[in-house]
């Protein structure tokens, strides 16, 4: 089953960021600082948001198909630039188009186009679409949403439904790093270095996440990051110090701007070397 995310833009962590309706663009910021715990998600079952009303409703029936949007409301202020809109078959999904937050970040509104007599299925959220987050990072859990047009379909009955899967899309197998350059565990890297690459074991596309530990933990950039041309090579720019140990993140819980072609996120992956002493 392939999920389809319509709209996720997500913050900038190096030098690029993914803006809404799947544009990519140029940033330059400073990597944010995050400190990570075994890798381990920000969201509990506690502190997770939750979405408490629908409009349509949920299970709603004789829904007007003239209606141009679909909204959700939160139990909290949500992360301004993120949200996704996740299909779970391409038969029960209705059009979407822009996506927008409300001034208290808590609504969040997309036009939609729908059709007489069709029963549809959106979630809000997926196992690799996680960008419904609150202000502090937390994620929603993946939420279904079902609801029914009024009327029929021109020459084909209502799809019920029970004909769609009541799971969320599945997250594809996701890319793996095969080379680091320097290794990870490197303890004589030459301090004179001036770029760090991270090889995938297949095209990706070109976003990425470069993400710091803390501290003085991460190297200085010298230049915007990017991907080589055979679109598997992530490159960094850096200023090393001797005598020096580096940490970087590829991905973290909360940034998973590396993915492949089908959108789908590597798993984080922390890198670290350290730099040989001034002789």
């Amino acid at each position: 089953m392939r999920a389809r995310l319509f709209s996720a833009p997500l913050r900038c962590v190096a030098s690029l960021a993914l803006l809404a309706g799947g544009a990519l663009a140029g940033c330059r910021s400073e990597p944010p600082k995050l400190e990570l715990t075994g890798g381990t998600s920000p969201a509990t079952a506690a502190n997770a948001p939750r979405a408490i009303a629908f409009d349509p409703p949920q299970n709603a029936t004789a829904v007007d198909p003239a209606r141009t949007t679909l909204t959700v409301t939160f139990d909290r202020a949500m992360d301004r630039e993120g949200w996704a809109w996740v299909v779970e078959n391409a038969a029960t999904a209705p059009e979407i188009g822009e996506s927008h937050w409300d001034e208290t970040v808590r609504v969040n509104t997309a036009d939609v186009r729908l059709e007489p007599g069709r029963s549809y299925v959106v979630w809000l959220n997926a196992p690799q679409y996680l960008y419904f987050k609150d202000a502090a990072g937390a994620p929603l859990a993946p939420v279904r949403w079902t609801f029914t047009t009024a009327g029929a379909a021109p020459g084909a009955p209502a799809m019920p439904v029970a004909l769609a899967p009541s799971h969320p899309p599945a997250a594809a197998d996701p890319p793996r790093v095969v080379a680091l350059d320097p290794p990870d565990g490197a303890l004589d890297v030459d301090p004179a270095t001036a770029l760090l690459r991270a090889t995938f074991d297949r095209d990706m596309e070109p976003s990425w996440s470069w993400v710091t530990e803390g501290g003085d933990s991460f190297p200085q950039m010298t230049g915007p990051a990017r991907f080589e041309a055979n679109r598997r090579t992530a490159a960094l720019p850096v200023r090393l110090e001797p005598g020096h140990t580096y940490v970087v993140w590829l991905n973290s819980e909360r940034y998973r701007l590396f993915r492949d072609l089908a959108g789908t996120a590597a798993r984080p992956l922390r890198w670290s070397f350290t730099t040989r002493s001034s002789r």
